[in-house]
Parts: structure tokens; sequence; C-alpha cells
């Protein structure tokens, strides 16, 4: 019989509270160690970020827990789990100094990367409960500007690879790795020159929806990977959520330079207008990790079997060529961009908001403007959203 700890997290120094979360920790006095009925096959190679006083390197002790199913904590199989809570003003600097405070963003997660990172063919389980009153949205207004729950990261600052979001339509994949391809690869694959900075409209990269917004809350859900690690276009990476394949992506995965590792927890961008009680919590458990093999997951009690799910198939395979944005104008790809901008400003500064009505009338009134005289150039561009801002203000406050 497993041993039931009311946190199990080696190596840190905690003081609680009568409530059991209001005390801190020092989550840099020695590694994190995980049980292994939350985590297997990582060998307890985990790191946190981002969240701590500069001053006394501590961190609020309910960023991450170790909790019970004895102590009606919600557990996906086995007896524990780890429960996320992320608040308002939870925002910090990492050991190599990036600031999350200065660009908008709160973050607690947890950084899992064998030695020497992940290589090879990998494969990776992890399941997650999304609390059913997750501030996402209301009336189609969104609270954060995103809010990953896991990705797969270098260790340095290229692209992430993958993105795994929690949007106001449901659960987003986000892909990047056109980004990591060199100039000469992305003018060969993509057919043009490569963009001076990383972003999810340039060409080459792709957004794939995974799950409404109604059938993602208030329930377990299981996701397995596989990734074949390479800077190749031989690579790959595929995706299976509660036994049903969802995405099958082809060509390279990996960072050039740098090392690949695995994140979850939560990590979010705030704007102006988000709400200070606006609390996320996420439970996370079976999180696996094997080379080679699909069987060395041991899937069968999540109730899964490694055959039915390798012999599924999908009818459209992703690839850095097949991106989103390929072939898409200069015109077409700022009109994009500027639409989901300038609605979001008006939805900030309007009661009720209807956000995909707000979407529907900017990109009207872009598409059906003069191109040469009011989106060609950078400083014919800012008056004409500001434009737009004040009309749309005006038109939705009605």
């Amino acid at each position: 019989m497993k041993k039931l700890l009311g946190i199990v997290v080696l190596g840190l120094v905690l003081t609680f509270s009568s409530n059991g979360i209001s005390g801190e920790m020092n989550v840099f006095k020695k590694k994190i160690k995980l049980p292994k009925d939350v985590v297997q096959g990582y060998k307890n190679v985990v790191h946190f970020c981002c969240n701590f006083d500069k001053k006394t390197r501590l961190t609020p002790d309910y960023a991450f827990k170790i909790v019970n199913k004895f102590d009606d904590h919600l557990v996906r199989l086995g007896e524990q789990s780890i429960r996320f809570e992320l608040r308002r003003g939870d925002c910090g600097v990492s050991p190599g100094g990036y600031n999350d405070c200065a660009h908008d963003s709160e973050r607690h997660e947890l950084n899992m990367q064998p030695p020497p990172g992940l290589s090879g063919v990998t494969w990776h389980t992890v399941s997650f409960f999304l609390d059913k009153n997750l501030p996402i949205h209301k009336n189609n207004y969104a609270f954060f500007n995103h809010m990953s729950i896991f990705q797969f990261h270098s260790d340095g600052d290229g692209a992430p690879g993958w993105n795994f979001s929690v949007e106001v339509n449901g659960l987003q994949l986000q892909r990047r790795t056109a980004c990591n391809l060199t100039k000469s690869q992305h003018k060969k694959i993509v057919g043009h020159k490569k963009p001076g900075r990383c972003s999810m409209i340039n060409a080459g990269n792709h957004t794939q929806f995974l799950m409404k917004s109604e059938d993602l809350l208030n329930q377990w859900h299981d996701v397995v990977l596989t990734v074949k690690w390479t800077t190749k276009q031989t690579g790959y990476m595929k995706m299976w959520i509660n036994g049903k394949l969802v995405y099958h992506y082809q060509g390279s995965t990996k960072t050039p330079k740098e090392l690949e590792q695995f994140q979850f927890g939560i990590y979010r961008q705030f704007h102006g207008n988000t709400p200070n009680v606006a609390t996320s919590i996420v439970y996370y458990d079976e999180i696996r990790y094997a080379k080679k093999h699909c069987k060395k997951l041991n899937l069968e009690n999540l109730g899964y079997s490694c055959k039915a799910l390798e012999g599924q198939s999908v009818s459209r395979i992703d690839t850095i060529a097949d991106g989103n944005n390929k072939g898409e104008s200069k015109e077409q790809k700022i009109i994009k961009v500027l639409t989901v901008r300038i609605a979001s400003k008006i939805a900030r500064e309007v009661s009720n908001p209807n956000l995909k009505e707000i979407e529907k009338w900017v990109f009207k009134k872009l598409t059906t403007m003069d191109w040469d005289d009011n989106l060609e150039k950078l400083k014919d561009r800012r008056p004409t959203q500001e434009r737009l801002l004040k009309n749309g203000i005006k038109e939705f406050a009605m």
C-alpha cells in the first residue's frame, strides 16, 4: 500500500497556516521530487518556474501542492495528484532573470527535463482537470490573452514547438515549429523570406482546435503524446485525447542548439480589465514519460491500449509547408492581426461585450478600406486603429 502524505515535495522549506494554503516554500534549496503515484519515468528531474520573491526566494505554497484523495481532492488514478493554483499578482522572475511581471504574465509551472533533454522518440501522458469555475471568459469576453496548461518548450529563448492553451472557445494547440527553421529552410519549405520575429501568424505555423469549452471543464482528460525529436523534416508529433487521435504532425520538432523539456502548470497573460479575483485551479495526474515505445507507459490502467492508439489515423497530417498562413498576402495577415487586436480593445471598454460580433464588425470595416491609404504603412495603421476603436466603442456601447 502506498504511503499517503499530505505534501510530498522533498527538499522544500515549507511553513503552513491552519488552512494549509497560505504558507511559503523555498523551491531553490534542492531539486523537487514528486511521488511515483503522480509522476513516472522522469526520474524526478523537476524544476519550478517562475514566481518567487527576489529577496527571500520564497514562493506561496498554494502554487503547487501534492494533494490526497482522502482529503476530497480530485485524483485521476491512485491516491494523489498535483494541484496548481494561480492568483492575480502571481508573477515573478526566473533564476535566469526573466521577469513575468514586465510582460503582464502570471505563472506557476513545473519543468520536466530528462538529461540531456528530450531526444530520439519519446512517449508522454498527462491527465488534467480544469475547475468548472475556471475564469476563461464572460459573455465571450476573454479574461486572459492566453492560459497555457502544458507545453513542449526548449530551455533557451527559442519558440516552443507546441503550446496547449485554454482559449475562449476551448482547448487549442499552437505549433510554432516554422519559427525554428533557418532562413534557407524557411525559404525552401514555406516559400518566402523568414520573418524577423516569431509569431503564430507567420506562414508555416499552425493553430489546431482540439475541444469545445463546454466539453473541457469539470472532468478528467487523458492526453497521450509521442514525438520524434529532430531538426530534420523527418520528425513527427501525434496526440491522442481520451483515446482518440486528434492531431498528427510531420516535420522538424527540435529547437536548434537547445534542450527540449515538458512543462505543465498554469501560465497566463492578463490585460487591463482582468478581474482581480480571477483565480485559476488545475489538477494534474498520471504524468508519464518513456523512451522509444508506447508500451512502457503502462496505459492499461488508464483504460487504453497502445495497439488501439497506434492503429488510428487522421484525415489531414499537419506540415510546415501546409501551415495555416501559407499563401496569405501581407494584407490578409495584417487584417487578421488588427481584427483581433482592435476587437479585444473594444470589448474591454463596453459592458456585456459579444466578442464574436465585435470581431465581425472590425473585420468588415478593415476589408472595405482602401489598403494603400489606410493599412499599407505602419504610420497609417495607427490612426486607423484609433479611429476604429473610438467608433467601435460607440457602436457596441449602445
